[in-house]
């Protein structure tokens, strides 16, 4: 006889089946429709993710001054608000300035690359019929740039549709996360009421701790990944002001902070900037800034990182590799943000089933 727990086993494997099948079937058809049902939620995605980063401002707004809740929400926003537009005023004109000086600095660095392909390796016939191949193309990339350029202006409708849309999507997020913030004991009231009310004890007891379990990882995720990434910011912006001594230093620290949240990939990612805008003032400068990103990152590995975050996620390296790239591939920078803990929040239900699978069968 099938007991309830094989037909729930049996369940759970014909349902991972079809979206295997699906998968290998047609999988641009089912990353569509994830994608489009990300787009629906995403105003709702936006109001959590705000919700969860301001939850602390008003907690200590609500702890420091005692007003009445709705007031801490709006200073908080206030401050956030007030807060962007000095970034902005601030880190607009560094952008403008370093894109200005890497632009002027192109055709020097074309101009070095020819005069390297024309001194050191033209000693053979084949490379002699490269080295105007090659010249002939960075010419053609460099044509092909000013073309993407020029065509801008004619999509200028579907930019302005795309910002359209995500003016929207943030707005009805911030509408949703202050409603939120303000009614959070009687959504989570109401939500647990519900499920009481649909479903067995038992049902509804798993369920309200796996909500709590996603609350937990993905607040002390995001809070400490934040929190991380600053300390390295500022680290940054320190050794590139007073040792180091490159232009734009505000910026290229902004970028070290912002790619430093991104797991594993985003130091990569954040030490390009700083080591183009070091190559305009020699490469000595460039070599000692990759040193200096390379020792910052080993820093944040070892030490930094473990102080502030600790185990919160509890995966493997394979793990969180896996999970930015799938996360990226499916919902951009979005979904390279939030994969980890995500990934995480998955990993931590597989690793219960199991547990589960196993004491049900060992008490057999």
């Amino acid at each position: 006889m099938v007991s309830k727990e094989n037909i729930k086993y049996y369940v759970l494997i014909g349902f991972i089946s079809i979206i295997i099948y699906k998968v290998i079937d047609s999988p641009s058809r089912l990353l569509s429709n994830i994608g489009g049902l990300v787009k629906l939620l995403s105003p709702f995605l936006i109001g959590i993710l705000l919700a969860l980063l301001i939850d602390p401002l008003v907690k200590y707004i609500e702890k420091k001054f005692q007003l009445h809740r709705i007031l801490n929400i709006l200073i908080s926003y206030v401050i956030i608000f007030i807060s962007l537009l000095l970034m902005g005023k601030i880190f607009i004109p560094s952008i403008i300035n370093t894109l200005n000086t890497l632009i002027k600095e192109i055709p020097h660095y074309i101009s070095m690359i020819e005069d390297f392909l024309n001194n050191h390796i033209k000693q053979t016939d084949i490379l002699e019929v490269l080295i105007p191949h090659i010249q002939n193309n960075i010419n053609l990339i460099l044509q092909e740039m000013i073309n993407i350029f020029s065509k801008t202006s004619s999509d200028i409708i579907v930019y302005l549709f795309s910002l359209t849309s995500l003016i929207f999507n943030i707005s009805m997020g911030v509408i949703l996360s202050i409603y939120m913030l303000y009614d959070k004991e009687n959504v989570a009231k109401g939500f647990k009421n519900l499920l009481y009310c649909i479903t067995t004890k038992n049902k509804a007891d798993k369920t309200v701790n796996f909500f709590i379990m996603c609350h937990d990882i993905f607040y002390h995720y995001i809070i400490g990944r934040i929190l991380d990434s600053a300390i390295i910011g500022v680290l940054a912006f320190i050794g590139f002001k007073f040792f180091l001594r490159i232009d734009n230093v505000l910026f290229l620290s902004f970028i070290v902070f912002l790619t430093n949240i991104i797991p594993y990939f985003g130091p990569f990612i954040g030490a390009v900037p700083p080591v183009a805008m070091a190559l305009t003032q020699g490469p000595v400068k460039a070599f000692w800034v990759i040193i200096f990103i390379f020792i910052l990152q080993q820093l944040d590995g070892n030490f930094i990182g473990p102080k502030v975050m600790g185990d919160q996620v509890g995966l493997s390296p394979l793990w969180i590799i896996s999970a930015v790239l799938l996360g990226g591939s499916l919902f951009g920078i979005i979904g390279v943000f939030l994969s980890v803990p995500i990934a995480a929040v998955l990993k931590s239900c597989i690793d219960k089933y199991i547990q589960n699978r196993l004491y049900i069968k060992g008490s057999k």
